[in-house]
Order: C-alpha cells, then sequence, then structure tokens
C-alpha cells in the first residue's frame, strides 16, 4: 500500500470519523492539482479561529505562571484580541465593518472562556500555588506505539501526593464523546516514553477538561490494565481504518468519491467546502 498511513492524533481521528473526504484531503498525499491550495494557509471558519486562539493565549500564559508571571484581565483581553486579529488575518477573508463586529465577538466569546477555565478546580489550584510541581506540554512530537507514532502528550502534567496526574485540555468538545475515555488514556502512552516518570500505571491519574454546553466540565478516570489494553485496540483500529480509506482513494484519486459528512453543521467549519459535493446534492 502506496504511503501507509502510521500517524494518530485526536485531531486526525474526529475528522476521520465525521468526514472522510476532508480527512483524505487534509491527511493523504496525492500528486493531483484538484487542491493546490493545501499548500497554502488553508481558510478556517471564524468560530475554530475563536478555539485555536483562546488555546494559543491559555499556553502563553501557562508558561508566565510557570515563571511567576501573573497576567492582570486587561493582558488577557488583549492577548486574545492580537492573536484573534492575527489569524483572521491569516486564515479568513473577512474585511471592512464585519471584521471588527466579528474581530469583537470573537474576543468577547475568547475571553470568557478563558476566565470560565481559570475558575475550575484544577487550574484554581495550581493558580494558587496548591499543585507546586507542574509542568505543561505540547503536542508536537509523537510517540512511537509499534508502528504507529502518536500525538497523545497531556497538556498538563503534575504530582500530588505520590500520583502523577495526566491533564488534557479540550477547548471545544463535541456533543457525542463514545470513546472520551480511551482517548484520555492515550497520554499514559506518552507518560511510558518519558524517563522521569514510573512505568505504572497505578500512579497515575488521568483528567479530562473539557468546554461542553457553555462550561469547563472535568473528567476522572483511574487507569487499569483492561483500559489501556483497550485504549492501544482503538489506536491500531483508527489506524486500519484510515488505510482502508487510503486503499479505497488510491483506486481513483478522486476525493469527491469518499464518503461525506451527515452533518451541515459540520460543513459550515470545513476548509474544503467551497467545491464540495455535499453542496450538490
Amino acid at each position: 500500500m502506496n504511503n501507509y498511513l502510521t500517524h494518530w492524533s485526536l485531531t486526525r481521528r474526529k475528522v476521520f470519523a465525521n468526514c472522510a473526504r476532508r480527512f483524505a484531503i487534509s491527511y493523504i498525499k496525492n500528486n493531483s492539482a484538484q487542491f493546490p491550495h493545501k499548500r497554502r494557509n488553508k481558510w478556517r471558519s471564524p468560530w475554530d479561529l475563536m478555539i485555536q486562539s483562546t488555546r494559543e493565549v491559555f499556553f502563553q500564559w501557562l508558561s508566565d505562571l510557570h515563571k511567576n508571571t501573573i497576567w492582570t484581565n486587561k493582558t488577557i483581553y488583549s492577548n486574545i484580541r492580537f492573536k484573534i486579529i492575527t489569524n483572521l488575518y491569516t486564515f479568513n477573508a473577512t474585511k471592512g465593518a464585519d471584521f471588527e463586529r466579528l474581530r469583537n465577538q470573537l474576543t468577547n466569546q475568547g475571553y470568557l472562556r478563558f476566565k470560565k477555565l481559570l475558575r475550575q478546580d484544577l487550574i484554581r489550584r495550581i493558580i494558587g500555588g496548591k499543585i507546586k510541581e507542574w509542568s505543561f506540554h505540547k503536542r508536537i512530537n509523537p510517540v512511537k506505539f509499534g508502528h504507529l507514532e502518536v500525538y497523545c502528550s497531556p497538556d498538563i502534567v503534575f504530582k500530588l501526593g505520590k500520583k502523577w496526574n495526566l491533564v488534557r485540555l479540550n477547548f471545544q468538545s463535541e456533543r457525542n464523546q463514545p470513546y472520551h475515555d480511551l482517548e484520555l488514556c492515550t497520554m499514559l502512552l506518552w507518560s511510558r516514553g518519558n524517563q522521569y516518570l514510573p512505568n505504572l500505571d497505578n500512579k497515575f491519574n488521568v483528567f479530562g477538561i473539557y468546554y461542553h454546553m457553555g462550561k469547563w466540565q472535568q473528567k476522572h478516570i483511574s487507569p487499569t490494565q483492561q483500559l489501556l489494553q483497550e485504549t492501544k485496540q482503538l489506536l491500531e483500529k483508527d489506524v486500519h481504518n484510515m488505510n482502508l480509506l487510503l486503499s479505497d482513494f488510491n483506486l481513483t484519486g478522486d476525493y469527491d468519491s469518499l464518503p461525506l459528512a451527515t452533518s451541515k453543521r459540520y460543513c459550515k467549519r470545513c476548509p474544503y467546502k467551497k467545491k464540495c459535493p455535499v453542496n450538490y446534492n
């Protein structure tokens, strides 16, 4: 099989589950000129840019907090505003009066989401110094798992008592998350590749902090060997199904022949919607 897919990430998984066509355009290499814009900054919806910008600013805030530099509310707001303006210019073509209105609306939404996160229990304990031993990480380097390369690092790691705690932040969760526990447990694969952490599952707690229905919510998991085994099976099955799609795509080389999203809501935020067959059905 040409260009066998070996990478797994939550983003890839969500895109694959929602729309095979979008997944193929995003992650399957092809010499076709059908989508030359893949090589440039692709359009992103304002809503996605607000989520992306707020997340980026939060990690800037975490970095400064780790150095004992405290941001004022004005600093938080202005940084979110600047990041949103930058991302709108980079990924979106909105201009004029609409741009000003959209910029202000997205900044207010991002700021509100950010401030709510600072009131979340675990984050409050970090801010207040009750959690002293902590670090933050970005999912930019994969972990080797057999023949797979998995992007699964936690966003925050902290130690409390004898337990290490792995935390993943989701700035906008999906309505249905049937595999949420297993997706969170992928962080254990990252921990096993870290020389400074124990190699025992019972030494860890796993947390998911996610934004849903206007609130930050928290899920706590005490990992078991069975959960870890099911997590590994999920990864293997996901990548296997992605390669089945690759095999189908290689027969035609036609993105538009692949299954489409069933939700119009998902299509609104798609960077490849302009020439999509779903518009003609």
